[in-house]
């Protein structure tokens, strides 16, 4: 599954935001930077749930780097995991934000594929960069990507709708769509190359150092080369991020289904690509991502109690597996015992 041009692009519009909400135009030196390196380079339910994916898997267990850190009674959070919690998953980290402490981790600084799980990236500088009210008309070269939801070249969204695809649904026309035209607003060069930049300042401005973004979507570029990469400690940082400061921006990912309308009052319904949505109590937000490189990779945010968000992500599962590994950590972290 490759991210290939298929048709000529044309240029999508797209309104800037009167007020930024990072400092792009402080960051174009760093833009330049990255745009040479891009071309250089080219309860119970959740248990029974568990059962069910794990039925067809094979066994696997966590490995001798697998660690877990019990919170305190002070903590006000009484969970912990039991450190031979048995994953698929290559690598995973639960994270609890307001706490910040690792509950539990497995190769989390690993770097893997991330596949969709980039689309986090796509809608938070899409988002930082222009306003959510900011008209997007779907190019052909958008319609043509690979994707579930069906845009239609001349379709005209906003980029809170195109957001919201991209996120429940994994849309990889929303994802190129949104980077062809915010990009557009970063200067007169190739637009989704510029929003790619932008993305890996973003990621470095955050401090998240592993992840490397070379397209929108996460879609393999080839056979060998991820569209992206990154470790779960850091996937579950940005999450953590998105959570505490534009939860919004995920309320989509909490639902089964929405349905979104276009300017011209045609709509089209995106389904969750995330089966668990309602198996997971107190669901803060959810995405996934599956390339045949990345394999199944999941990160998912709840609120465990007393207004305590947790991040869990797994990294190189299988199709199947990143629910059951996500769904036997949250089980952990809800049935654990204090140590």
């Amino acid at each position: 599954m490759n991210d290939e041009p298929i048709t000529t692009p044309e240029q999508a519009t797209a309104t800037p935001s009167t007020e930024r909400r990072f400092p792009v135009g402080t960051q174009l030196t760093l833009l330049a930077g990255f745009l040479l390196f891009l071309f250089a380079a080219a309860g119970g339910s959740v248990s029974q749930f568990v059962t069910s994916l794990r039925s067809d898997e094979p066994e696997s267990t966590t490995d001798a780097a697998s660690t877990v850190v019990a919170l305190s009674e002070l903590d006000a959070m009484p969970y912990a995991i039991a450190s031979d919690v048995p994953l698929i998953a290559d690598a995973a980290l639960v994270w609890d934000v307001v706490g910040e402490q690792v509950l539990f981790e497995k190769n989390a600084d690993r770097v893997l594929p991330l596949a969709s799980v980039t689309k986090l990236m796509t809608a938070l500088v899409a988002y930082e960069l222009v306003a959510e009210n900011t008209t997007v008309t779907i190019p052909g070269k958008a319609a043509a990507q690979e994707s579930a939801s069906g845009l239609r070249p001349g379709e005209r969204f906003t980029q809170a709708q195109l957001v919201d695809l991209a996120l429940i649904n994994s849309a990889n026309d929303a994802a190129y769509a949104l980077a062809n035209a915010v990009g557009s607003v970063l200067g007169p060069t190739d637009a989704t190359a510029q929003f790619v930049a932008a993305m890996n300042v973003r990621a470095e401005e955050l401090g998240l150092q592993t992840l490397q973004f070379r397209n929108t979507t996460g879609l393999d570029l080839s056979a060998n080369e991820p569209g992206a990469v990154g470790s779960a400690r850091d996937v579950s940082q940005l999450m953590a991020f998105l959570v505490s400061t534009y939860p919004d921006l995920l309320k989509s990912t909490t639902k089964d289904v929405i349905r979104v309308y276009n300017a011209e009052g045609d709509f089209h319904d995106a389904n969750n690509t995330n089966p668990l949505v309602h198996e997971i109590p107190n669901l803060l937000g959810s995405k996934t991502g599956y390339t045949d490189l990345a394999g199944g990779n999941l990160t998912i945010a709840f609120d465990a109690g007393y207004n305590r968000p947790v991040i869990v992500t797994v990294l190189s599962s299988s199709r199947q597996g990143r629910f059951a590994d996500v769904a036997a950590l949250i089980e952990a972290v809800r049935t654990g015992s204090i140590d």
